[in-house]
């Protein structure tokens, strides 16, 4: 019997550590928690969609000269890859076609990655900086050696 009430006794104190906590209930039905939570995750499925197409290819707005979120998330995947390379070639793109001056915008967003690789400890010595205005992309493509 005391045997029993041992076990008993153990089985009651292990369930109560299993008690949730109210707190982490409430913050999880917060619309602010709830929002950030759904963000995230788009820009978690963006950025795997844009890797499974081509991972070294960093996407721009048609008009814009700065790196979107889903760059900058993409960007920080290639990081270690990019860290042991021996040399990288950024070559920015923007089609002459869309944009009036479309050889300052794709060396804009040449320019732009390659702020961001720096700034992760990259040397710009490795760093190749070119532009393409006759594809029609918005975009700068990544290639290490």
């Amino acid at each position: 019997m005391k045997r029993l009430l041992m076990v008993a006794a153990l089985a009651c104190l292990a369930l109560a550590g299993c008690k949730t906590n109210p707190n982490a209930q409430q913050a999880s039905k917060d619309p602010a928690v709830i929002k950030a939570a759904e963000e995230k995750a788009a820009l978690d499925k963006a950025v795997a969609a844009n890797m499974a197409i081509d991972p070294n290819l960093i996407p721009f707005e048609k008009m814009s000269p700065k790196l979107s979120p889903v760059g900058e998330a993409q960007l920080q995947l290639l990081l270690p890859k990019l860290k042991t390379a021996k040399s990288i070639l950024v070559r920015g793109h923007c089609y002459r076609g869309d944009i009036g001056n479309a050889r300052a915008a794709a060396q804009t967003r040449a320019i732009a990655v390659k702020q961001v690789l720096t700034d992760a400890g990259i040397p710009a010595s490795k760093i190749s900086v070119r532009y393409d205005t006759e594809r029609q992309l918005h975009a700068v493509r990544i290639v290490a050696n």
